[in-house]
């Protein structure tokens, strides 16, 4: 067997690919920025996540070209009716869910409001910064889940899929491996820890799910950034560590970190687990009531059929 190509499919095998792209968006992420902070000394969140968004969004452009030898939109981002409704549900699942952290803090007084967002003495206008970290977390919500779900999932999966394994034990590796790249991603952000690590290792499998049983990234996007934005740019909470000045409710946290995730957010804490369920309850209600059966979509035994074909031919 030819560990570098799959002479069937005439394209790289999937660990070369996965080794490929990675490597053009660390050039090309890695670039973009550097070139930003020699241009601009502003802060805004918004100038640091371009070059990240079209980065990862031009590398796996060009891995899906010249090495998957499929449509960039096959990864889950086919701008439709059905995405859009996707999209907002996912919105709409995430805000109930962050909001419901909220409230149960606030009514167990954890937290005070101390003042809104634009009573601020703030060196950007907060009109100015809150739009910026709108518009930053819908690209992050956006490239985040192209990359880890829509380009890594499928592709990991294909390499996985053997025989032996069959397709439910190598998606559910894929998940896995896929949610614990995710987590160490956010290992080195500010107050980071082990619980945070899991717990955004888990947040990867709430968003890995619904891409799995519809094909689409609609609703994990939707989720994403909903999570994001309303955590931190309208409730005042921290986002993976980082604390926003831009939010339109500046708070002031007590309680035990155990419970609150302290200074790295809910997703360092166990009501941040409960967030969680939440997007994976409403998750599943939604696609159970829109697409009436929960199976693993098309897209993926599609491309486990073929792959699978390719390899007892080569046998």
């Amino acid at each position: 067997m030819n560990i570098f190509i799959n002479n069937n499919e005439q394209r790289p095998r999937a660990g070369w690919r996965l080794l490929i792209q990675f490597i053009f968006m660390f050039l090309f992420v890695g670039f973009g920025i550097m070139g930003v902070q020699q241009l601009l000394a502003d802060p805004l969140i918004i100038y640091t996540t371009i070059p990240q968004f079209l980065g990862i969004i031009l590398s796996v452009w060009l891995a899906a070209k010249l090495l998957d030898k499929r449509s960039f939109f096959e990864y889950g981002i086919n701008f439709n009716k059905q995405w859009s409704k996707d999209f907002f549900t996912g919105c709409l699942i995430a805000a109930i869910s962050i909001s419901t952290i909220f409230l149960i803090q606030w009514s167990l007084g954890w937290i005070t409001i101390i003042e809104y967002g634009w009573e601020a003495d703030l060196e950007t206008p907060f009109l100015t910064g809150i739009i910026s970290f709108f518009v930053a977390m819908l690209m992050v919500g956006f490239h985040e889940e192209l990359l880890s779900r829509g380009y890594q999932l499928l592709n990991i999966t294909e390499g996985l899929k053997y025989p032996a394994v069959g397709l439910n034990g190598a998606l559910v590796m894929a998940i896995l491996l896929t949610s614990s790249l995710f987590g160490f991603m956010h290992f080195f952000n500010p107050n980071a820890s082990f619980i945070s690590t899991f717990n955004i290792i888990l947040a990867g499998i709430v968003l890995a799910i619904p891409y799995v049983l519809t094909g689409s990234l609609g609703l994990s996007v939707g989720l994403h950034f909903s999570w994001n934005f309303v955590m931190a740019g309208i409730l005042g909470f921290p986002v993976s560590g980082k604390n926003i000045e831009f939010s339109i409710l500046q708070i002031q946290q007590s309680g035990a970190d155990f419970f609150t995730g302290g200074a790295f957010g809910p997703e360092a804490g166990i009501l941040g687990l409960l967030g969680m369920t939440i997007m994976l309850g409403g998750s599943l209600v939604y696609i159970r009531q829109s697409r009436r059966e929960l199976n693993i979509d098309q897209l993926f035994k599609k491309d486990y059929q073929q792959t699978t074909k390719s390899d007892e031919q080569t046998a």
